[in-house]
């Protein structure tokens, strides 16, 4: 989970929005974080913060955490994109004014021939093939992306899926 693929996680399992809140939060983590950039720009011990606080995002689902792990994350440039582009490998979200992508990263966009329109139209393929129940096909959909490294998470919301 040590990873900005996990802190983003963190953020789209909650559905955090995408402006950060502002300073004054009086919660520990903050109070550790700030403490942390204060001792001399210690972002070591500033991104274990954040990966604390994205932990505890993960165990309790809580919104008002998740916006202090976007706000302090934006202290270090970190956590700005929408947390589903940001999985889904969209380079078409990025924050305002960011540079836009080249050609090696558009190449990535559409690897083995699978952008997000496709990859929907096989979730809907593969959500229809369940409720038939035909979970052979289901799993040959899910085989298929994910050989194609598009991973599928089914949550009691609906499927939603991120590149490998």
């Amino acid at each position: 989970m040590h990873t900005l693929l996990g802190l983003y996680r963190a953020l789209n399992d909650v559905g955090a929005a995408p402006q950060p809140a502002t300073g004054g939060d009086p919660d520990a983590r903050w109070a550790a974080f700030h403490a942390a950039m204060d001792d001399d720009f210690n972002t070591p011990e500033a991104v274990a913060v954040l990966f604390e606080l994205a932990s505890e995002v993960n165990r309790g689902s809580d919104a008002a955490k998740a916006a202090l792990l976007r706000a302090l994350g934006g202290v270090l440039g970190l956590l700005q994109r929408d947390a589903t582009a940001f999985l889904q490998g969209r380079r078409d979200a990025a924050i305002p004014g960011a540079i836009a992508p080249g050609p090696a990263e558009a190449e990535t966009e559409t690897a083995a021939g699978y952008d997000a329109e496709s990859i929907d139209r096989l979730i809907g393929q593969r959500a229809a093939a369940k409720k038939s129940k035909n979970y052979a096909e289901a799993d040959r959909i899910r085989r298929e992306l994910l050989a194609a490294g598009i991973v599928l998470e089914d949550t009691p919301q609906g499927t939603t899926w991120r590149r490998a």
